[in-house]
């Protein structure tokens, strides 16, 4: 890996390895020299390959045995100069040029530490400008952003030549061009090598393509309030993750965990892969959502701000660099990020981080993402099934309401059914009693009337109405009666006593002759008339009707 190469390149690069030799020197096949770095103009050396020449200049070729170098950086190449400096002082000269100043260093930090915590209380920078300040949080926030930025710049397209004719330049080729007359020659198959490598570098630059950059210039209430969905409160297999990267400047190896590290290819395109959204999707305004549908919402600010000092009080950091994944609970409460519930998934802090290579990180990141992932899916089939429960449930319910309903709306119906037959029964019976009552009262009534005329008269008074009643049935009956006295009613209350002394159900009795043709209507006026009135003495026929038939 370039951080490797790197590392061991630098820790052989030590004081007392390097030997002088005259500027313009021929290099040894074993010199140092990185691709695209700043090399020392080369002369005669030892095995660790540091020469002192005159002047400093770029140069590419081939490395000593071993792949180059992924860092160019100026720190890098002024440990060189300092370490060629201290060789040529001597020992004694050595020690002084290398140790004091980092010992003087030591003893100003210790002894200025109290003096800066204190100037930090009485007059904070300009970044503390209130836990709850949105513009204050989102500045310091955007100023982490575009340091992240500039990093992502610097490396460009040393990120993607992790290819094979790229890592395994052979080791055979000539020194670096350095300044003046330093630097020696390589073989015909090392320069062809090295114009291939050039080659492939200017190809990278002219077709690269800057990543975005993951983290999003929003202060940590704004990502916490967008990851728990405000007043929304998402469910679990929606939020996403929280990966929170505090950044010391005052770190020496701050910004290289941000160059070598964040800006690795694999860790870039894992966090931009899984952001929600990217700089072109929020509008130009950079980063990548937080929680805009992806697995990670990314969080960088520094410790010199408010959210960098309650993020480092909340989760007890004391060692840089100091990165995190966090799982954040949805909360009940009204506030945003005071009162939010977090689960540390992963924590990797101070400086054994550097003791891990980048695609580790990766490969830790991608797994606990994995693993929540995972988490998420079970939780939206758990939910998907207590859905479809309560959608059952719920189904099952409503035709249980239904079936409920219909059967009391059966029962309602029949109770209605049964007391209208009651009532038409009562009333039935009511009739009947009306019917019978009337009856017996027209019955009453008919004797009365007949007591009153005294009987059939006899056969030898003056006056006498002799009256034949042909009958419905067929049947005929005579009887004697008082011209005079009796009238059309008394007829009629005679043949409803005959009648119903005879068995014969029949209420309404009409009456009428043929000579001459005549109808007595029951009533006023003609129950009234006399028989001779009526034109029914000395004799008449009545044919007698049954008007309910």
């Amino acid at each position: 890996m370039m951080t490797d190469n790197t590392t061991t390149q630098r820790r052989n690069a030590t004081p007392g390895d390097a030997s002088t030799a005259p500027s313009g020197g021929v290099g040894d096949p074993s010199s140092f020299s990185s691709s695209g770095g700043v090399v020392v103009g080369g002369g005669v050396n030892n095995n660790n390959g540091v020469g002192v020449g005159v002047g400093v200049g770029v140069g590419v070729g081939g490395g000593g045995r071993g792949a180059p170098s992924s860092s160019s950086s100026s720190s890098h190449a002024a440990s060189v100069i300092v370490s060629a400096i201290a060789s040529k002082l001597g020992p004694p000269l050595s020690v002084l040029t290398t140790r004091v100043p980092s010992l003087i260093a030591l003893i100003l930090r210790v002894l200025l530490r109290p003096t800066i915590q204190l100037s930090n209380l009485l007059f904070p920078p300009g970044e503390y400008d209130g836990v709850h300040d949105a513009n204050g949080s989102e500045r310091a926030s955007r100023a982490f952003v575009d340091l992240f930025r500039m990093q992502i710049s610097i490396v460009r397209p040393m990120m993607m030549m992790i290819d094979d004719d790229y890592a395994n330049v052979d080791a055979t080729g000539g020194g670096g061009t350095g300044g003046g007359a330093g630097g020696g020659g390589g073989d015909r198959v090392g320069g062809r090598r090295e114009a291939h490598t050039v080659a492939a570098i200017t190809s990278a630059v002219e077709h690269y393509v800057e990543p975005p950059c993951p983290f999003v210039p929003r202060g940590y209430d704004a990502i916490i309030s967008q990851i728990t969905g405000g007043d929304r409160r998402p469910t679990f297999d929606s939020r996403p993750l929280l990966l929170v990267y505090l950044h010391s400047p005052l770190h020496p190896h701050g910004v290289r965990f941000l160059r070598e590290y964040l800006c690795h290819p694999q860790l870039l395109h894992l966090l931009n892969t899984n952001n929600g959204t990217n700089e072109r999707t929020m509008g130009g305004n950079g980063g990548g959502g937080g929680g805009g549908g992806g697995a990670v919402a990314c969080f960088g600010t520094t410790v010199h701000s408010a959210d960098g000092q309650r993020l480092r009080d909340l989760m007890g950091v004391s060692r840089f660099p100091f990165l995190a994944l966090l799982d954040v609970k949805s909360s009940t409460s009204t506030s945003i990020s005071n009162d939010v519930a977090m689960e540390m998934m992963l924590r990797m802090e101070g400086p054994q981080l550097f003791d891990v290579s980048p695609d580790r990180i990766a490969t830790y990141l991608r797994t606990a993402i994995t693993r929540h992932a995972d988490l998420q899916a079970a939780e939206a089939n758990r939910r998907t099934l207590q859905e479809d429960e309560r959608r059952l449930r719920a189904e099952q319910d409503a035709e249980y309401r239904e079936a409920l309903l219909a059967d009391r709306n059966r029962e309602d119906e029949r109770r209605l059914a049964m007391e209208r037959e009651r009532r038409m029964r009562e009333e039935m019976e009511e009739e009947q009693r009306m019917r019978i009552s009337m009856e017996a009262s027209r019955i009453e009534n008919a004797k009365s009337i007949m007591e009153r005329s005294g009987g059939e008269p006899p056969a030898n008074i003056p006056g006498l109405a002799r009256l034949r009643f042909a009958l419905p049935n067929g049947k005929r009956v005579d009887r004697r009666f008082r011209g005079s006295v009796d009238t059309v009613g008394t007829l009629r209350a005679f043949l409803t006593v005959h009648f119903h002394e005879n068995g014969i159900e029949m209420r309404n009795i009409g009456l009428s002759t043929n000579f001459p043709r005549r109808t007595y209507v029951e009533g006023l006026p003609d129950d009234a008339l006399t028989l001779e009135e009526a034109e029914l003495a000395p004799q008449a026929v009545i044919m007698v009707q049954d008007l309910d038939s």
